[in-house]
C-alpha cells in the first residue's frame, strides 16, 4: 500500500514539474443562447396561416442571413389573437439584430416591438419599438 502511495506522489510530482496539470479537463464551453424576439401586432385578430403567409419570405431570408453569418437561426414563431412573434436564437443578440433589422424593415408587415434577450426568459430585455 505504501508503494502505491509513493508511486502516486512521484507521478504527480513529475507531472507538475513538467508543466502538466492534474486538473480534470473541462468539457466544451457552455452553450450561450441569446434571443431576438420580434413582435407584430395587428389591428384585427390574426389567423395563423395569414400571418405566416405574409411573413414567410421575410422569415426565410432572416434565417438564411443569420446562418450565413454564423450568428444564429430562427427558432420558431407563435401566433396570438392579435400578435405574431418570431423567435431567433444565437450567441449575440446585438449581432443578430444588426443582421435582422434591414431584413425586417423591408418586410411587407412592419414590426411593432423587438426584445433583445440574454436568455429566453430574460426578465429585463432591451425593448425596441417600431
Amino acid at each position: 500500500m505504501r508503494r502505491r502511495a509513493a508511486l502516486a506522489v512521484i507521478v504527480a510530482t513529475a507531472l507538475l514539474s513538467s508543466g502538466c496539470s492534474t486538473q480534470a479537463v473541462s468539457g466544451p464551453e457552455p452553450k450561450v443562447e441569446e434571443w431576438v424576439v420580434v413582435t407584430y401586432v395587428a389591428e384585427r385578430p390574426v389567423r395563423e396561416g395569414e400571418a405566416m403567409k405574409a411573413l414567410l419570405e421575410t422569415e426565410l431570408a432572416a434565417d438564411a442571413a443569420l446562418k450565413d453569418a454564423g450568428a444564429g437561426s430562427i427558432d420558431g414563431n407563435e401566433v396570438g389573437q392579435r400578435e405574431y412573434d418570431l423567435y431567433f436564437v444565437g450567441r449575440d443578440r446585438e449581432v443578430m439584430w444588426q443582421i435582422l433589422r434591414p431584413i425586417l424593415d423591408d418586410a411587407p408587415v412592419s414590426w411593432t416591438r423587438v426584445e433583445l434577450r440574454h436568455t429566453l426568459n430574460d426578465k429585463d430585455p432591451t425593448v425596441l419599438r417600431g
